[in-house]
């Protein structure tokens, strides 16, 4: 069931709102998983799930790996967020306008990993996107990164040709590949209508583990990528499924609440300086309370100097 724009924007709303929420408690030193709040927003909206019944389990076992999903909408964020119990994402720092309180808090905790689209790589787009997943990779160890191969969003019905770049740059880091197809992520928000829909059903499959050092080239690794990427797709999109009452995928872990006073030093900054404010408002509060507490003992005094002179 579709609904109106003024639901839309709610939604998104609801959607920053509770990032804002995540970000007080990260200042605070606890840290929500990203997964478990983005099963909350899918709950909101009903979604059921699925899972092909050629599906493999996620590889989530605490090492570095590549998901490769198709890219449909807005919503294939917070949507792979839950069935991936909370990987990483990469994605285009212009984004950070349209979802400033995401942008903020999945930067801070590591797992939103922004790039400069269109800029040129002298050293290759290989090279480039190598480095680029190695660094990035320390702020939020332990999960995969979700890679959107397609490059853009499409809703053509077998997706757009995989970006080599990418898969060069798993290759060469020696990383683990699966891939994840997930069909109706465009149902559920679908911004080119401005509207989300209640009781969509999203089906997943998700492919067999991919291991670079199995192959004795990249192109063969590629290939192979690119066969169960079309073959993955057809699994998700086949009527054998069965319905599953958990958000995350067969495999997925999600981590649970957890306190750490460890951040980037932007984050220390901050918490910092709102240290430093709770101080200066405590001394002004505090000195507020003693000019009123003398203020009430000269008062006192003074009635008692009157009494003095009426009893004489």
């Amino acid at each position: 069931m579709a609904s109106s724009k003024a639901a839309f924007f709610l939604y998104l709303g609801i959607v920053q709102g509770s990032c804002f929420l995540a970000i007080l408690l990260q200042l605070l030193g606890f840290n929500v998983s990203h997964g478990w709040v983005a099963a909350r927003m899918l709950q909101i909206l009903q979604v059921k799930f699925g899972t092909a019944l050629a599906a493999q389990q996620v590889m989530d076992n605490g090492r570095p790996v590549v998901y490769l999903s198709n890219h449909r909408s807005w919503g294939d964020f917070w949507t792979d967020a839950a069935l991936l119990a909370g990987p990483s994402f990469i994605s285009r720092a212009m984004v950070a306008a349209a979802i400033p309180w995401t942008a903020l808090w999945g930067s801070n905790e590591g797992w939103l990993w922004f790039f400069s689209r269109g800029s040129k790589h002298k050293e290759g787009a290989v090279a480039w996107m190598k480095h680029f997943l190695s660094e990035r990779i320390k702020g939020f160890a332990g999960k995969g990164v979700v890679l959107y191969p397609e490059g853009t969003r499409s809703l053509l019905p077998e997706g757009l040709p995989l970006k080599l770049g990418a898969l060069g740059a798993a290759y060469e880091l020696q990383w683990p590949v699966q891939v994840v197809i997930t069909t109706n992520k465009e149902c559920v928000t679908a911004e080119r209508e401005m509207a989300v829909n209640f009781g969509t059903l999203c089906v997943s499959s998700v492919s067999r583990v991919i291991d670079p050092g199995t192959f004795a080239s990249m192109e063969a690794f590629i290939e192979v990528v690119k066969e169960t990427w079309r073959k993955t797709w057809k699994e998700a999109y086949s009527p054998d499924f069965q319905l599953r009452t958990h958000t995350a995928l067969p495999g997925a872990h999600l981590p649970t609440l957890r306190w750490s006073p460890k951040g980037p030093w932007r984050l220390q900054v901050v918490r910092l300086l709102l240290l430093a404010l709770a101080y200066l408002l405590f001394k002004r509060w505090r000195a507020k309370r003693e000019v009123k507490k003398d203020d009430k003992q000269d008062g006192v005094a003074v009635n008692c100097d009157k009494s003095s002179i009426s009893c004489s």
